[in-house]
């Protein structure tokens, strides 16, 4: 899908450039050259768009008709490329022997087509009906991919918007984070060795870590479970504030814990919880963010 829309855009900048062009200098530059790479730009548009479809399930010919039908004036832009331009002389086993030239004028081309016995037809097309029939065919395929893409977005915003990312933390983060610097100016103020009457409270302190941890542990995986991308702007910042959150948290973790002989101190507790404030009260906010656009029927 990303790599069609790439090619679409791509190839759209290349016909605009072409209608932007000063028309009096274009012999000069190479009117073959520009007409030829204008064709191929706009069939690989076509194929772009029809790829796009094919991979969102989108049937653009329906009840099978074939694009000479259901589309005649892509089918002709194809063919006038092909014929005068991909493929103007027989290439394949059992093709057959047609030859085709084309004669650039203006804003016009002439298509001459010569048979195996020696007859001669030919067709003018202007260039400017070419682009604007196709503007007109391709924006009315695309418009099924845009309805399909809302669909697919209402779907997927009915199945997850009951289930909030903000309730993925404590209900009062700010409270936790309360409980853990008291627990940190206790352990500095009794030389890291608390009184077994105050060990409550450091206790309560690494409870309070612990579920700050979880309720990052679970954001991650509702992000995963929705299927939520990393080329989104707004879920990378998620996942580096969970990293950032989550590291520091770790640390205090371990700080709290009686189970392990810590290497940091208080001074190095306070830094950490600090960080992990900072970034942990950015989390739930874009948690709360993710919340609303679930909400939105934009």
């Amino acid at each position: 899908m990303c790599g069609s829309l790439d090619a679409i855009e791509s190839a759209q900048s290349a016909v605009d450039s072409y209608i932007c062009l000063n028309k009096d200098n274009i012999k000069d530059i190479g009117q073959y050259l520009i007409i030829y790479g204008l064709f191929q730009a706009l069939y690989v548009q076509q194929d772009s768009v029809l790829n796009l479809c094919k991979g969102m399930d989108i049937p653009p010919l329906p009840n099978g008709k074939d694009l000479e039908t259901q589309y005649s004036e892509l089918y002709e832009v194809r063919e006038l490329r092909n014929k005068g331009i991909g493929h103007p002389t027989p290439n394949k086993k059992g093709q057959t022997k047609d030859t085709h030239s084309i004669l650039i004028n203006d804003n016009s081309i002439t298509l001459y087509s010569y048979t195996e016995t020696g007859e001669l037809s030919f067709a003018e097309y202007k260039i400017s009906d070419c682009i604007e029939q196709q503007n007109q065919s391709l924006c009315g395929i695309l418009q099924k991919v845009i309805e399909k893409i809302g669909s697919t977005e209402k779907d997927h915003k009915d199945k997850y918007m009951q289930n909030k990312l903000r309730e993925c933390f404590p209900s009062d983060p700010q409270y936790c984070f309360e409980k853990i610097f008291q627990a940190i100016n206790l352990i500095k103020a009794h030389g890291e060795s608390v009184p077994e009457r105050l060990k409550s409270v450091t206790s309560f302190a690494l409870s309070q870590t612990k579920d700050l941890i979880e309720g990052i542990d679970t954001l991650d995986g509702e992000i995963k479970k929705r299927g939520l991308q990393d080329d989104d702007n707004d879920i990378v910042i998620v996942r580096l504030e969970i990293m950032d959150s989550k590291y520091p948290l770790e640390k205090l973790k371990e700080y709290f814990s009686s189970e392990s002989k810590s290497s940091i101190n208080s001074r190095d507790a306070r830094a950490y919880a600090d960080s992990a404030k900072e970034h942990m009260l950015d989390l739930v906010e874009h948690a709360k963010h993710l919340d609303d656009e679930y909400m939105s029927t934009d």
